[in-house]
């Protein structure tokens, strides 16, 4: 399956995750989700999935908060539930945080259950993305939306309907390709690019750096909006580059770092904003839920990574640094 291949995939792929998670909520307890404080957790793609949703929990007026999963390894009081994502369901990190707090209610979000994250947790979802790819496309995506559907269970419904979700992709990655080639000529030969984006869309800053580390092999950082004002932003110059997400303070910061001369995708749904020296402007729609928007607002990244893969001749490359100890290989 190649990286290409998934990317496109994907607004076929949500019509299904969408059907099979909606089946599973009509008979989950949500009773021991939706009081006290909820930890998300997950490690790699999987984190910023929890990033993500749990934007959205906080935006419903839940409390709720992402732990990385090798800090819930250690005992402590972190909440009074998990979520944890892993869309294989075999990383080792987030089944050692459920078991270091075995006393909490916790359910597993993976790809295609009966795992050991499933097995581990007190409760499971699975979300059925299909084959994916390195880095990941489906497994990501889907990751978002099954929490998404999630959240709406846990919040007695939502505003969006998340069956409108695969034509607003695929509308998404249309209007995306079209600015890939621009894209192209003023990320190429980049030595770093940033990622920027807040609440829930920090999450998708971390997805789009993991996505340009992994594909295109260029170092990357992540940064909250108004935390990259702080100093970190100092680093920028005519050989770097920024991807940014959203549409209040990121407009000005994008307008500042263009100016400058640092190459610019700036994703937002400010329809008054558009392409200039050193910017290229991705318009998405302005959708409120935030998982929704984040896994459109994704969308131009992956094929921004997809593009600076193939301009260094890394198409479909495996990766270098296998690891042996970052997975449950055995059964259990």
């Amino acid at each position: 399956m190649s990286y290409r291949s998934t990317i496109s995939r994907q607004p076929k792929q949500f019509s299904h995750i969408s059907e099979v998670v909606s089946a599973q909520l009509r008979n989950f307890d949500c009773a021991p989700f939706r009081e006290g404080s909820l930890v998300l957790t997950g490690i790699g793609a999987s984190y910023e999935a929890a990033v993500v949703v749990a934007g959205e929990l906080q935006r419903r007026g839940k409390r709720a908060a992402p732990w990385r999963a090798v800090d819930l390894m250690e005992p402590g009081n972190p909440g009074d539930a998990i979520i944890a994502f892993s869309a294989g369901g075999r990383s080792i990190e987030p089944i050692s945080a459920i078991r270091s707090h075995a006393n909490l209610p916790s359910v597993a979000i993976t790809s295609e259950g009966n795992d050991p994250l499933s097995r581990t947790a007190s409760a499971s979802l699975r979300f059925e993305c299909g084959p994916d790819a390195l880095p990941s496309a489906t497994g990501y995506t889907g990751s978002v939306m099954a929490g998404g559907l999630l959240v709406d269970a846990l919040c007695d419904g939502g505003e969006f309907d998340w069956k409108d979700m695969p034509s607003i992709a695929a509308d998404v990655l249309d209007s995306s390709s079209k600015k890939m080639q621009a894209a192209l000529e003023i990320f190429r030969n980049r030595r770093a690019i940033d990622s920027v984006g807040a609440l829930s869309g920090f999450g998708t800053a971390g997805e789009a750096c993991l996505l340009l580390r992994e594909a295109a092999r260029i170092p990357t950082g992540r940064e909250d909006t108004l935390h990259y004002l702080h100093g970190p932003m100092e680093s920028m110059d005519e050989k770097t580059g920024v991807v940014i997400f959203g549409d209040a303070r990121e407009i000005k910061l994008a307008h500042d770092l263009a100016e400058i001369g640092c190459s610019v995708l700036l994703v937002t749904a400010d329809n008054a904003v558009d392409d200039r020296r050193n910017l290229v402007v991705v318009k998405v729609p302005d959708l409120k839920n935030r998982a929704a928007r984040s896994i459109v607002d994704i969308l131009p990244a992956q094929l921004l990574a997809a593009e600076l893969s193939d301009a260094a001749g890394l198409t479909d490359t495996p990766f270098r640094y296998s690891q042996s100890d970052t997975k449950v290989l055995e059964a259990f």
